[in-house]
């Protein structure tokens, strides 16, 4: 079932299934269709450490070569296309060489030639030649890049002949945010298939993922959602998942034969030297047939394809396992638990905060399952904020309910089923009452929507730092402040929660003038003797109201 977003331009790209701003998705392409997302291992076309055939026999759907360097090792009059070059029948992307141009400054050939031969070799998605910023804190040098590629955007438009290639617009501007919103602007008003973020490879050599997220969200917001966006060098295993969750679709890396020629061993948790292990903890093809110690001791050319050959494995497991969870409406608990393998990583996922409304936006209304929230980095969930957004600034209490009971939540749910709630409901007149229930990390909702999604779908740790408790206060707050002529009536417990939230709710109360009565409710605020001191607070408040009730008629 095709997604209520459209389909991409020249109807490429279709959205099954989505998560947070991931993506599973359907890439149409002259060789066939590939899944997203697709990492394409980047292949050199003259020395091929895993060959073609067999990154296809190993599950890739796409590989990415580099059409500058091919032209180089066998000359622009090559007979045969890159299929029969490199012995692979998926789709394959050729990247145009603007890589050697930031790595030594120029290539040898310019973009009109390096289109042709692109044309020429039969490639199914095409990059253009684009100037690469870089990772560079001259912002003259990135106005410039930005300038170049916008140019040479309009000419490569220009010069393509290959109507059924899809051709790739690269945005450009590095780690300065604005230029990288004005070229994916720029570029998402040009009619190219597939867009790419280019510049990121020296920014996650240097371990820059807040950078790295920033450039992301600030490059997807700012081009239409039909747009599958490719993360030029986009690579480890432990920042995929990430990076999915930001709407990246499409990944290229040569990682996996870069750190099998140093000796460097891939996991979802980061990499780690082959002299370092004294186990092998994967069950891959080389893995389960290896010893650790042969592995160490085999020759370096055999090392070096080994090594390549379980790095391999190690990707697509983690595509596949991405995809399952984007699926199953847990892609973010992923991104929480792969954030945790480095420092850099986990302070990166704090600038997630700042574009709630952008994940809010995207994110599916209702899931498969329901939300485990763990710590404060859940706050930013889509679902989280939405409930909370939604109940603040639209929900409209009961007509003529002048107060507001706020219970913590029961055991039983539906929580209005309880036997406890049912026995408070029979207390007093439940039109004349507002009751809600306050629940982390929702902070505040009204008992009706209880059994609504998220609320009820919700499991959250017990274990939780004071800033959960006091936002989980603060957004009870935030709705008591809407409702200035009302009577709150707060039951409490001794756990931390209602403790925070009566202090929040007290200096409410003091700055507005509401009154506030307490019922208290001990270690247990639903043990009876604690429901039947709720239940005579209750009587007392419905009895005021009738006796001034005529008075106020009168």
């Amino acid at each position: 079932m095709v997604s209520q977003y459209s389909l991409g331009k020249d109807h490429v790209f279709e959205v099954r299934d989505k998560d947070v701003l991931g993506r599973v998705g359907r890439l149409h392409t002259k060789s066939g269709v590939i899944e997203t997302p697709c990492l394409l291992p980047v292949i050199h076309p003259a020395n091929q450490i895993v060959t073609g055939k067999e990154m296809q026999d190993m599950g890739f759907q796409a590989i990415m070569t580099n059409a500058y360097l091919t032209r180089r090792a066998f000359g622009f009059d090559i007979d045969r296309g890159i299929h029969e070059l490199l012995d692979f029948d998926g789709v394959i992307a050729t990247d145009s060489g603007a890589y050697q141009i930031l790595t030594y400054g120029e290539i040898e050939a310019d973009q009109a030639e390096i289109i042709t031969f692109e044309e020429r070799i039969r490639s199914d998605i095409a990059v253009i030649l684009d100037i690469p910023t870089g990772l560079t804190t001259n912002r003259r040098h990135a106005e410039r890049t930005v300038s170049e590629t916008i140019k040479r955007a309009d000419q490569a438009l220009m010069t393509i002949t290959e109507k059924d290639i899809l051709w790739v617009g690269p945005v450009q501007g590095g780690t300065h945010f604005d230029m990288v919103a004005q070229c994916a602007r720029e570029m998402n008003s040009r009619s190219f298939p597939i867009l790419a973020l280019g510049s990121p490879t020296q920014v996650m050599e240097q371990y820059m993922y807040r950078e790295l997220v920033q450039m992301i969200l600030t490059c997807r917001e700012n081009i239409s959602p039909s747009i599958p966006l490719h993360l030029f060098g986009g690579g480890h295993p432990s920042m995929l998942a990430l990076a999915v969750s930001l709407g990246c679709d499409l990944f290229d890396s040569a990682s996996y034969a870069i750190f099998a020629r140093n000796n460097r061993y891939m996991t979802t948790n980061g990499t780690v030297r082959l002299d370092d292990l004294e186990y092998l903890p994967c069950s891959c093809s080389i893995c389960r047939k290896s010893d650790v110690r042969d592995l160490k001791t085999s020759p370096p050319s055999e090392k070096t394809r080994k090594l390549s050959i379980h790095n391999l494995n190690v990707l697509i497991e983690e595509i596949r396992r991405i995809k399952q969870s984007t699926i199953e409406g847990r892609l973010w608990e992923l991104v929480m638990q792969r954030v945790r393998a480095h420092p850099k990583l986990y302070e990166a996922v704090h600038v997630l905060s700042r574009y709630r409304a952008l994940f809010e936006k995207h994110s599916p209304m209702t899931k498969k399952r329901g939300v485990f929230f763990f710590d404060r980095l859940d706050l930013s969930r889509p679902e989280i904020v939405r409930f909370r957004t939604r109940v603040t600034n639209e929900y409209l209490p009961p007509e003529g309910s002048k107060t507001i009971v706020l219970l913590p939540t029961p055991t039983t749910r539906p929580y209005y089923a309880d036997n406890a709630v049912k026995k408070v409901l029979k207390s007093a007149d439940e039109q004349a009452l507002h009751i809600c229930f306050f629940k982390i990390p929702y902070g505040i909702f009204p008992m009706e929507l209880g059994d609504v999604f998220p609320v009820a779908q919700t499991e959250a740790s017990k274990q939780l730092d004071s800033n959960v408790l006091r936002d989980t206060a603060e957004a009870v707050v935030q709705y008591l402040g809407r409702f200035r002529n009302s009577q709150i009536i707060l039951h409490i417990s001794d756990e931390n929660l209602s403790r925070t939230i009566l202090s929040k709710v007290k200096g409410l109360c003091k700055k507005t003038n509401q009154k506030l009565r307490i019922s208290y409710g001990g270690g247990d605020a639903w043990r009876d003797e604690a429901v039947e001191s709720l239940c005579t607070a209750l009587r007392e408040v419905e009895k005021s109201r009738k006796q001034t009730a005529p008075r106020l008629r009168k």
